[in-house]
């Protein structure tokens, strides 16, 4: 988590919005496609992959107004607002530097309003986030209930590609272990929420489930997360957790060998913030991080998280020139300025999809 392959004076090589080379910015003007390439002067500034944020709702309810009843779901909304708010919300993450996201549904307090805000991730796909989708199924223990998400919806959802991750969420052993079997059946990835209590039993799952990531807090380090890390398993803090004084130092953890990934946990009436550069300083002051680890926890690590790390979280020949130009000159300042949005543009597939006007003096 430490290395960050930097390059000093480096030039990246776009072609079809893909990465063909990078390297100095000397080898890289001598190659034959370069000659003929646009350019867009980085001097003075750092480039670096796309953000990535794991876990965040985009089908979320909206802020409640005086007088107005709170609204825990979004069964209440109607389709026109909820995709302006989560359209809204995407437009937001790119200003922020963020092109790839983990959009659960933990917003949706029934199985219909589930479907409906993957339908919504569906609607949303590449304008301009690459989204991968979080099925969340409502938690309800009712024997009825849970033969009708393994049997029916499971494979329905997965089978229409509405989802392809499944996050197990907190719930008694032997629902979670049935949900387990039956997503894995199904075809999909599996992810679980740690719980605030007993977080052993649920990493003693994920190992035996083969879970990709877990979501809500560092685990104590043991055997059983040891053997999660080899497995490829990543661990996801969210800044709302830390904002809310629930995390604890990723020190041991890190130097235990367990990858940490960071995501922002955004959701409307929640201390939060949706701004990763704030990620980075929550993590390199509270969390124990270094500048070069919270960067790859925000980029690749969080990438893999997803299972997205073959196509972006990294600038690397091959993956998607989802890039950020960083309107800074040493990326550890990065972790060092609370609350700053230091993006000066982006580009998703090489395509520019943001860029921060210029201040007019005249």
């Amino acid at each position: 988590m430490r290395n960050l392959n930097i390059i000093p004076d480096g030039s990246v090589l776009i072609r079809d919005g893909v990465i063909e080379e990078v390297g100095s910015t000397r080898r890289i003007e001598n190659l034959a496609p370069a000659r003929q390439a646009r350019e867009i002067d980085a001097a003075g500034k750092v480039v670096m992959p796309a953000f990535v944020d794991p876990d965040i709702a985009l089908a979320a309810p909206g802020p409640v107004r005086f007088g107005e009843t709170p609204e825990s779901d979004i069964s209440r909304m109607s389709w026109r607002r909820l995709e302006s708010r989560a359209a809204g919300a995407a437009a937001d993450l790119a200003r922020y530097g963020v092109l790839t996201a983990g959009a659960h549904t933990l917003a949706a307090a029934d199985l219909q309003n589930t479907a409906r805000a993957l339908r919504l991730h569906h609607r949303l796909q590449s304008k301009p986030l690459r989204i991968r989708s979080v099925f969340s199924p409502p938690t309800d223990a009712r024997t009825e209930h849970l033969q009708n998400l393994t049997d029916a919806w499971m494979p329905a959802i997965f089978n229409r590609r509405l989802a392809s991750l499944l996050e197990i969420p907190d719930a008694p052993a032997s629902t979670q272990t049935r949900l387990a079997a039956a997503a894995a059946a199904a075809g999909f990835s599996i992810r679980l929420r740690l719980p605030e209590t007993s977080p052993a039993n649920t990493c003693q799952l994920a190992c035996a489930a083969g879970a990709i990531s877990l979501v809500g807090g560092i685990p104590d380090v043991s055997a059983v997360t040891r053997n999660l890390a080899l497995a490829g398993c990543v661990t996801v803090e969210a800044g709302t957790r830390i904002l809310a004084g629930r995390a604890c130092s990723a020190r041991r953890a890190i130097d235990e060998g367990t990858p940490l990934a960071l995501a922002s946990g955004y959701r409307e009436g929640l201390p939060s913030s949706m701004n990763p550069q704030f990620l980075l300083y929550l993590a390199a002051h509270a969390l124990g991080m270094t500048a070069e680890e919270a960067i790859v926890a925000a980029t690749y690590n969080a990438a893999c998280s997803l299972r997205f790390s073959h196509t972006t979280g990294s600038v690397a020949p091959g993956k998607s020139a989802d890039l950020c130009l960083m309107d800074v000159d040493d990326y550890h300042e990065l972790a060092r300025r609370a609350g700053h949005n230091d993006v000066s543009l982006v580009m998703r597939a090489g395509k520019v999809v943001y860029r921060r006007a210029k201040i007019a003096l005249d």
